[in-house]
């Protein structure tokens, strides 16, 4: 197919192609919870991209979630726009729809997964 690598259904692929990409802005800059606006190096593919961590004090295994959101030029300027780092749910009303996203979850003494999934999108809880 003529799909980039980051927008492909290979997940591994997807996810190094992504985290290669050129960092764009970044709207939220916190220790437990980063946003970014970034695009694709090869297709040009504008994507919002979630970070989120939740402090595990006990056993310092930290639950982490990284999201990564295929956006438009439209949404692309919204977000830009949006005072995100005040509002995270400024987000979710830009990106209102279903999307595809594809999201790493690695949550505490459990496997990791990798998937892209097609549903409304949500912010992972955060400290």
């Amino acid at each position: 197919s003529d799909r980039c690598m980051c927008l492909g259904d290979d997940c591994i692929a997807a996810k190094e192609a992504i985290r290669a990409a050129r960092y764009i802005v970044r709207l939220v800059d916190e220790s437990h919870f980063g946003v970014s606006i970034e695009q694709c190096v090869r297709c040009g593919q504008h994507f919002l991209t979630m970070f989120c961590e939740q402090v595990d004090w006990a056993d310092s295994d930290d639950p982490q979630v990284w999201v990564a959101v295929p956006v438009n030029e439209d949404e692309v300027e919204k977000l830009r726009t949006a005072d995100v780092a005040a509002d995270e749910n400024a987000i979710l009303g830009i990106i209102a729809d279903d999307r595809r996203f594809l999201l790493h979850d690695m949550p505490k003494g459990e496997a990791d997964k990798l998937a892209w999934l097609t549903r409304r999108l949500y912010i992972p809880g955060h400290d």
